[in-house]
């Protein structure tokens, strides 16, 4: 079997990841993490499904989740392969559980073909394409990293297939699955009393027929009874059908009385109605006249009469709200009480608070003393100032004097330039304080305007306060506030009467505007009035209650009118009066009148008793049939019962014949598979040794493996025999490999892949480049994958010149 390309479509973290694999080794490279282990896995989830093997329900490894794709998108992949010269396609949707295998040449599906999913309904491939479970799989041709340990249930799988081997056996015949489906045969057959068993069943069934047979004779004898009472009844319905068809005649002639009689009253009636007709049309006028629109237009009326009483209300009211207005306005005049303005009297006060607040702040921040100050310091300023001119003004003179004692004496140059200097040092001292002079006076010049500032607006206020209190002839701002208290008191009066005078034209507006709503609603009232009594054809309420009283007349004429057309129809029935009298005018009277003679209620009872009788013969008689056709089919199913007895006797003696050879095979099987281990021992040793000894070169020869598949190996220098836990990783790894490679060579002829993932991480390199150099020699027979995270792998292989596929994942 050669896997020729890994199409990952949405698998773990890969999207449309295409792997194409060759024939011979194949070096697959990836960093960790790079999914190395995702392939691996998709591998066996692509033939197997992570299903786990011998569960009885289904029943999912982890992985199933574990490489549920990232992004959410289907869960699914493709694999191509080739097997006896035929390509294959396998497609799976891990999500919705689908699997389908095509021939890849011609695209046809043949999944059915190759079901393989047992007693779990899963399509397994892996079963097909592998003969054997994922236990099996993931224990010989699928090696993971430092997976060295074998299942033990691997073991019960080996030595099925080495007893096929052994008895020539077809290697595709699991002895396993044989004792198993002979025992499955021996429950499918099952025991006496077993009944839900084909062979208990059986045994059953017999029982149960020759007590049917039984039923059946007693069924039988029913059946004559049967036939015999059906034929005599079918006597007396003749009897009862030929006395029925003579008082069938007579009826007939009492019901052609029955219609000239039906004629006659269809005459009558059909006068009266002319009569109900005419006087109908001289009522019809009054037709569409409303009881309904007569009790609203009375509801109108008395509406409108209410109305006009609240209409005379609202006006007298009004006239008594304007009287009252008048009398309160009158009562206030202009707003002006003793000749005083009460607002502006308000206003004034305000204002005279205000001002002499601010008059206070004026005078609370008066700067007259920092004024003071500040003259006091110009004094000072100017009088020192003063002094030091005059210093100054002496040493200049002096320094000026002593330029002639230089004449005199040359070492008098110092006098002029000390006195010089000492003059220069005032000067500058004269400056300094000039500066300060000239500032303190421009700060007393800005705070004496401000002063004067202060001083206008102080004058303004008290000119101000004197003008308000003049007046109103108030001599202090004391006197001003009482004044206000009693103008306060006299303007509050006022403003009641001004507030009432506001609520009465508020009223007075009102009342005018339900005057006037209540004038356009008897308008409206009017207008619907009046259009009602047009509608129903009346000048007025009276003249509509007599056009009511002719409609009430009217409806019952219609009323009598449709009684009397019902009355016609029943009498009539399906006929018209035309053809009634075409029906009775060739009659013979005098025939009719014997009939008359006869009771047609006598002649009807006489008649329904023997329908009555008839149709109880009938039913009879229909019972009796149904209960022939009923026996009819235990009659026939006499000779089945009879037949089916003796098959199953037949049965039965079948069933236990194959009960004896099943337990016969089974014994046999089962003694053959005891004695396969000392068998094969040899066998299985012998390749693990070559195995060993060619990837160890020649360190160890002599390997022995127990029927559990335990290993141990022969020291070659001792020759003790030594544990496999004994051993390092590298050789234990080794020692597994060789198991596996010998395991999976013995239980299957053909060549199937072998799948390695990161196996050989314990190997040093020479251990490497032995177990590399063998994988490449059986890589001519058999199709090998190799997963690593090294580069070493590949400078081997370089290195040795052998030859292989790389598939980079870092790429």
């Amino acid at each position: 079997m050669i896997l020729k390309e890994l199409n990952l479509i949405s698998f773990g973290k890969f999207q449309n990841k295409i792997i194409s694999l060759e024939e011979g080794l194949n070096i697959i490279y990836g960093k960790n993490e790079s999914g190395k282990t995702t392939i691996h896995n998709f591998i066996d989830g692509m033939f197997y499904g992570f299903l786990k093997p011998y569960a009885k329900i289904r029943n999912y490894s982890k992985e199933l989740e574990k490489y549920r794709p990232w992004n959410g998108q289907d869960y699914s992949g493709i694999i191509k392969l080739s097997q006896f010269g035929k390509d294959y396609r396998i497609e799976r949707n891990f999500e919705k559980g689908q699997v389908k295998v095509y021939d890849d040449l011609t695209g046809i599906d043949i999944t059915k073909e190759i079901d393989m999913g047992e007693k779990l309904k899963d399509n397994l491939p892996g079963l097909y394409f592998f003969n054997f479970n994922n236990m099996v799989y993931n224990n010989t041709i699928s090696i993971k990293q430092l997976e060295s340990k074998i299942d033990t249930d691997l073991s019960k799988e080996f030595k099925d297939k080495l007893a096929n081997i052994s008895t020539s056996l077809d290697q595709d015949i699991s002895v396993k699955n044989a004792i198993g489906e002979l025992d499955k045969k021996l429950e499918n057959i099952g025991t006496e009393r077993a009944y839900t068993k084909p062979y208990g069943r059986a045994i059953s069934n017999l029982n149960n027929l020759i007590e049917e047979r039984k039923s059946l004779l007693e069924k039988k004898e029913e059946y004559n009874q049967q036939i015999s009472a059906s034929l005599e009844l079918k006597k007396k319905i003749k009897r009862e059908e030929e006395k029925l068809e003579e008082l069938n005649n007579k009826l007939e002639q009492l019901e052609i009385l029955d219609k000239k009689k039906t004629y006659e009253e269809g005459i009558n009636i059909k006068s009266q109605l002319g009569n109900i007709n005419r006087e109908i049309i001289n009522l019809k006028k009054y037709a569409n006249l409303s009881f309904e629109d007569y009790a609203l237009a009375v509801k109108l009326e008395k509406d409108i009469e209410y109305i006009n009483k609240e209409i005379e209300e609202l006006k007298n009211n009004i006239n008594v709200l304007e009287n009252r207005l008048k009398t309160i306005e009158l009562e206030v005049e202009e707003n002006i009480i003793d000749g005083i303005n009460a607002e502006e009297l308000y206003r004034d006060l305000d204002t005279l608070e205000e001002i002499d607040e601010e008059k206070n702040i004026i005078i609370l921040n008066r700067d007259e003393n920092k004024l003071d100050i500040l003259n006091s310091e110009l004094r000072d300023k100017t009088g020192k100032e003063n002094t030091i001119k005059k210093f100054m003004n002496t040493f200049l003179v002096l320094a000026i004097v002593s330029i002639g004692l230089v004449f005199i004496n040359k070492f008098f140059f110092l006098f002029p330039l000390g006195f010089g200097i000492i003059a220069f040092l005032f000067r500058n001292s004269s400056k300094n304080y000039l500066s300060k002079v000239k500032a303190i006076k421009e700060k007393i010049k800005e705070l004496e305007a401000k002063e004067k500032e202060k001083n206008e607006r102080i004058i303004y206020i008290e000119n101000l306060q004197k003008n308000i209190l003049l007046k109103y002839s108030c001599s202090s701002k004391l006197e001003l506030k009482r004044l206000k208290e009693d103008i306060y008191f006299k303007h509050r009066s006022i403003q009641i009467k001004e507030e009432e005078i506001e609520k009465t034209k508020e009223k007075i507006e009102n009342s005018i505007l339900s005057l006037k709503a209540k004038e356009k609603e008897i308008q409206n009232y009017n207008l619907e009035l009046n259009a009602m009594l047009e509608k129903n054809n009346s000048s007025n309420l009276e003249d509509f209650k007599l056009g009511l009283d002719k409609k009430k007349k009217y409806d019952e004429l219609l009323k009598e009118k449709k009684n009397q057309e019902e009355i016609l129809k029943r009498i009539l029935g399906d006929y018209t009066l035309e053809e009634i009298k075409e029906g009775i005018k060739f009659l013979d009277n005098n025939d009719l009148i014997e009939l008359d003679t006869i009771s047609k209620l006598e002649l009807t009872q006489d008649l329904e008793n023997r329908k009555s009788n008839l149709q109880h013969y009938l039913d009879l008689h229909a019972r009796f049939e149904e209960r022939i056709d009923n026996l009819n089919q235990y009659i026939k199913q006499i000779i089945v019962t009879e037949e089916e007895i003796e098959r199953l006797k037949n049965e039965i003696v079948n069933y236990e014949n194959q009960i004896k050879s099943i337990n016969i095979a089974k014994e046999t099987i089962e003694n053959i598979s005891n004695e396969l281990h000392q068998q094969f021992a040899p066998s299985i040793n012998k390749d693990v040794s070559e195995i060993i000894s060619i990837v160890s070169e020649g360190k160890y020869n002599e390997v022995k493996i127990d029927e559990d598949l335990n290993i141990s190996i022969e020291n070659p220098n001792t020759k003790e025999i030594i544990p496999v836990d004994s051993l390092s990783g590298g050789t234990i790894d080794q020692l597994y490999f060789a198991l596996r490679f010998s395991i999976i060579s013995s239980m299957k002829g053909e060549s199937l892949p072998l799948v390695l993932d990161d196996c050989f991480i314990q190997y040093d390199d020479e251990r490497l480049k032995n177990i590399l150099e063998y994988l490449s020699e059986i890589a001519k027979d058999k199709q090998i994958i190799l997963f690593t995270c090294h580069r070493r792998e590949e400078k081997i292989l370089n290195d040795l010149e052998l030859k292989y596929n790389l598939v980079n994942l870092s790429h």
